[in-house]
């Protein structure tokens, strides 16, 4: 009885349906024996869920009707806009709101986002790059909605693969009129990797080049935006490339606070459209209102009551800040661990620069290695063509042997 659209379209396990197992396994083993590695959230040293103390304490103070109350409009409140924008943008808002056309409209998550920018820009049959690592619901996300997908490699040895991206994305726009791609970028998912100032100068020629032939559409995915050890300003460097780009070029951020805030739960998020065109951004307001309407209606008020306080007060956004980056060391000194122990026993892994997740390249034998690893009471996320590394939720203590255990895994199959 199910759409036929929808026929054969399933998630599989992923990191959700493996915490079940990493649970019992902990239930029976205790916890200081089970290194888990699988999902994407950030675990204090003492490997208990890390909520900054300042997100939590601005939340429990917002008045009943900010937490229970519905959204002042179906696309985000003007405050919640406002914010989005000095989320995204930092020092850098004032320069890029002066000198582009910028709208904002709410969603559930960075996952909202995703959704929204396929859903809105993608007609039947469109095509659009993905990353050949990469955070799987980009293919579950371009399925349901009717989207082919072709992968574009991603590194060209300890850099991003930018002849690969240009070949696919020309390849795409002169046959269809029209291209989707995605980069998320910085601090990657699942490899940790960020584009260089230079790479991303490299990928807005591309896109230039690729407007000659039809329209361009861009999704930026800054999940982990704040997580870059370049610091804030570095990490938003970039955006200022896409100013001046042809009209037909329409960059689309996925933001979420999931991350950034440490408000996973609350599933709120934005999708942020940049144009050198009125039109288009007009368009994109008009309808990113209607997708919200026709799924998901508006999101948490609570998650942009929350956002808009912050920003409203110096001190609060400052010190949210400054709690972050000291996470930020802390996955510093946990990557730090990781590579040193890594490169003594000979385990190879992506290019990394920064971020939660590492990625251990691997196809062959990837599901008995999985599974021995397991009989090690360590879980890690397989992927296509890897294993993903959580270094954000595993203790320096842990790091320390991990590299070891996964070597050995992969040796007892590979020789």
């Amino acid at each position: 009885m199910i759409a036929q659209r929808l026929v054969g379209k399933q998630v599989g396990r992923g990191a959700f349906g493996i915490a079940r197992e990493v649970k019992a396994t902990e239930k029976k083993f205790g916890k200081d024996s089970v290194i888990n590695s699988t999902l994407g959230t950030f675990f204090c040293e003492d490997e208990k869920l890390g909520v900054l103390e300042l997100v939590d304490k601005t939340y429990r103070e917002l008045e009943s009707p900010d937490t229970f109350g519905y959204a002042a409009g179906v696309s985000g409140s003007a405050e919640y806009k406002e914010a989005v924008k000095k989320s995204i943008f930092g020092t850098h808002c004032k320069e890029i709101l002066e000198n582009a056309f910028v709208d904002v409209a709410s969603t559930p998550g960075g996952t909202g986002a995703i959704y929204t920018a396929f859903k809105g820009y993608g007609n039947d049959g469109n095509t659009v790059l993905l990353p050949e690592y990469m955070w799987d619901a980009y293919v579950h996300i371009t399925g349901a909605n009717r989207l082919n997908n072709t992968i574009y490699k991603l590194f060209d040895g300890e850099k991003f693969n930018t002849k690969d991206f240009s070949e696919k994305m020309l390849e795409v726009v002169k046959r269809d009129g029209r291209v989707l791609a995605v980069i998320n970028d910085p601090c990657q998912n699942p490899t940790g990797y960020s584009l260089s100032f230079e790479e991303w100068k490299e990928v807005v020629e591309i896109l230039r080049e690729a407007s000659k032939y039809g329209e361009v559409i861009l999704i930026n995915d800054i999940a982990y935006i704040d997580y870059d050890f370049r610091g804030r300003d570095n990490a938003r460097e970039y955006m200022k490339l896409f100013l001046g780009l042809p009209e037909n070029v329409l960059i689309l951020f996925a933001y979420s606070m999931s991350k950034s805030f440490t408000s996973y739960g609350l599933r709120t998020g934005a999708i942020v459209a940049l144009s050198s065109s009125k039109k288009v951004i007009d368009e994109f307001t008009v309808v990113a209102e209607y997708l919200c309407r026709s799924s998901w209606s508006n999101v948490s008020r609570g998650g942009m009551a929350l956002l808009v306080k912050a920003y409203e007060n110096e001190n609060i956004i400052n010190g949210i800040n400054s709690e972050r980056d000291k996470w930020v060391e802390t996955l510093k000194k946990r990557a730090e661990i990781f590579e040193r122990k890594s490169e003594e026993v000979g385990l190879k892994y992506c290019p990394f620069s920064s971020g939660f997740f590492l990625t251990i390249p691997l196809e062959e034998n990837k599901d008995e290695i999985v599974n021995d690893l397991k009989e090690k009471k360590v879980f890690v996320l397989p992927i296509k063509k890897g294993i993903r590394i959580a270094i954000c939720s595993i203790s320096c203590k842990k790091l320390e042997i991990l590299p070891k255990l996964i070597k050995e895994s992969i040796d007892k199959f590979n020789k």
